[in-house]
Order: C-alpha cells, then structure tokens, then sequence
C-alpha cells in the first residue's frame, strides 16, 4: 500500500508535469493518458454537458487518471480560466480546427504569450501546414491517406481496414514521443514549442517496410499476411486454431521448411500443409524449441488467460460498476525504477476551476 515503508509506490516519472487536455475523440485524449499513466497531473476539459465517451466503455481509455473540468470554452468566462491555468501548466493538448482556436483567442501564439515554457500539442489527421490541413480526420483516414489500407488484404481482394484503431493508437504514441521531446528541449533552453503530431505521417512509419520496395510507377501491392521473400504468414491449425509465424532469417527459413520437408517450390504451401497436421499448443512448442518465431494468434479472452500475461499484468481485467467488465492494456513500456499504472478509470466531472487553479498554483 502507497505510504508503507519499502512497498511504497513510487511517483510516477512524469510526476509534477502539469497537462490540460482540452481535446475530444480518441487519438488526442490517449496521448494525454499515457502521460498521465505515468504520473503526470492531466486536468480534463469536458464542455459543461460532458464528454461525448463519457458513460461508454471508451471512457477509460481517454480519461483514466485524469481529473475533469467542465468549462465552456465558447465564453468568456470558459476563456478566461482556460488562461489562468495555461500560465501554470507544462503542456496543453488539443486537436481543435486552428481557425477555431484562432477565433476563440486561445491558440497558439496567444497561449505561448501568456506562458512562454507552454509546450502545445496540435493533434489533426493532415496537420498544421500544406493544402490539407482544414480538413476533417481520424486515424482511420490517416491509414487511408498514408498507404496502409492499400496495403492490407489479400492481392486479389479490395484494400482493408484493420479492426481496430489502429492510427489512432500509433498517432497517440508518436505525439507523446514529440512532446516529451519538446519538454526535453524546454528544460535545456528555457522556452516551449508547439508540437505539430498528424495522423498520417506516424503510417508512414509502418508502411517504410513497404516502401523499400517501391520503384517509380511500381507501387508496392497487397500480399495479404505473406511479405516478399520471407517466409511469415498466418496458419490455420488442426485443432481449428490459427499461428504467426515469421522465418524472416535464412536460418529460420531452413529449420522451418526443414521441419515441412524440405526446399522447394511452393514453400508457404508445404509450411501450410504441415501446420494443418499439428494441434496449436504442440506446434508452438515444437518451433519454440527450435528457435523459430511463432505466436498463436489470441483472442482477448486467451490473453487474460495467457500466464505469461498475467505474469507480467500486461492487460488488466476492471470491474466497474458504471462501466462494467473492462480489459484495459497497462502502460507500455516497463521503466525500472518509476513503473506507468492505471488510474481511476472514471473520474467525475467537476465544476469548480478555481480549485483546481488553486491546486495547481500550490504545487
């Protein structure tokens, strides 16, 4: 228990780190959850009605660990406190139109006026500059427009999207790196920045395996779970379960077509072949023995129950009474010394600005 001697739980590594998260949806909202997973004060902005995840199973996702505002920031008063805080805070995330921002006096220049060590984390699908940036996205158009839906599905089928927010995750996760990036250089030269974070651009990252492959006119093309010469797909078992396996070395290659019976054409089909003979459970031992990379392919209810999961509380099973039954991914990843944890995963909302300026200006 926190406050017990040695098995004190020990302040986060982001502790101290004031953020107001202003933002709605997904990808912004997470990014402030992960700092907030690892210790930093993040105060959420709900207009007065509530956030619109609010009430869902999204909830905990965006909110969790935070403590929320209701603040109408179409008036003035709204505004008004808006500012005192953002003279006390170390970060401000929002994913606001920049006209909208503009129009309400609370956009970047005005707020890096009031506090000149602001670092302002700007979320959009298209980003802040070039003839797209007005345009309206999620993550979802992000994989779209960045190439990685064109890339998904099999050669012969139309583009697919994953069945997950995918660019939405990864758009989080790259706008932390920029920001704690940014309150790197703060701490170092004495000012903020804004952090320009797209959701395109991190896709591009994903699809650069791809784009080795590229020659002018010849777009790379979908190849379903298979890659260009490497020996990695998804195989369905005997016992009606599935694996992934990538061979993606010469020597991995060799022992899994090996174990198949031997070279050849056709290789991906004889691996097939073989795998379709064998249980999930002994071919994943039998691979493992031989230093091949295999995994089975989980469901969420194999991973809660997977040991090596619950050894490590890599996914965490709540029970909340407003929310139900939650499956929630712990903060990734693992420091030694200052560990990320899940915080409250459905604050209420609150209405008193002055006390939380208050709090703010005594730490």
């Amino acid at each position: 228990m926190e406050g017990q001697g040695a098995y004190a739980i020990p302040p986060g590594a982001l502790a101290g780190l004031k953020v107001i998260d202003m933002a709605s949806l997904y990808a912004a909202p997470l990014a402030a959850t992960i700092m907030a997973d690892f210790g930093a004060d993040v105060l959420k902005i709900e207009p007065p009605g509530g956030d619109l995840f609010r009430n869902s199973k999204m909830w905990p996702i965006v909110a969790r660990g935070k403590r929320c505002l209701a603040l109408d920031l179409r008036s003035a008063e709204g505004i008004a406190r808006l500012k005192a805080l953002v003279a006390r805070a170390d970060v401000v995330v929002e994913n606001y139109p920049a006209a909208v921002l503009e129009k309400r006096g609370i956009g970047w220049n005005t707020l890096s006026a009031i506090n000149p060590r602001l670092v302002m984390l700007s979320v959009s699908c298209f980003g802040g500059t070039g003839p797209y940036s007005d345009r309206p996205g999620s993550g979802t158009i992000g994989e779209g427009f960045g190439g990685l839906t064109g890339l998904m599905g099999e050669g012969d089928g139309p583009p697919m999207l994953p069945s997950v927010a995918l660019g939405d995750a990864v758009g989080a996760m790259s706008a932390v790196i920029g920001t704690l990036s940014a309150l790197y250089w703060r701490d170092r030269n004495g000012r903020g920045q804004q952090v320009d974070a797209s959701l395109f651009e991190p896709i591009l990252q994903i699809v650069a395996h791809a784009a080795q492959r590229w020659e002018p006119g010849r777009s790379p093309q979908r190849c379903g779970s298979r890659l260009p010469d490497v020996l990695r797909n998804v195989y369905r078992t005997a016992d009606a379960c599935h694996v992934a396996i990538s061979a993606s070395t010469a020597r991995h290659a060799a022992d899994l077509l090996a174990l198949a019976g031997g070279e050849g054409e056709g290789e991906d089909a004889r691996v097939a072949a073989w795998i379709a003979t064998m249980d999930q459970s002994a071919l994943v031992e039998q691979l493992v023995a031989r230093r091949i990379p295999v995994a089975p392919v989980n469901s969420l209810d194999d991973l809660l129950a997977d040991p090596h999961v619950r050894e490590r509380g890599s996914m965490v099973h709540i029970e909340s009474a407003a929310l139900g039954d939650l499956a929630l991914a712990a903060p990734t990843p693992r420091l030694s010394a200052t560990p990320g944890r899940i915080g409250e995963v459905n604050p209420p909302l609150g209405a008193d600005a002055d006390a939380a300026l208050a709090r703010w200006q005594a730490s």
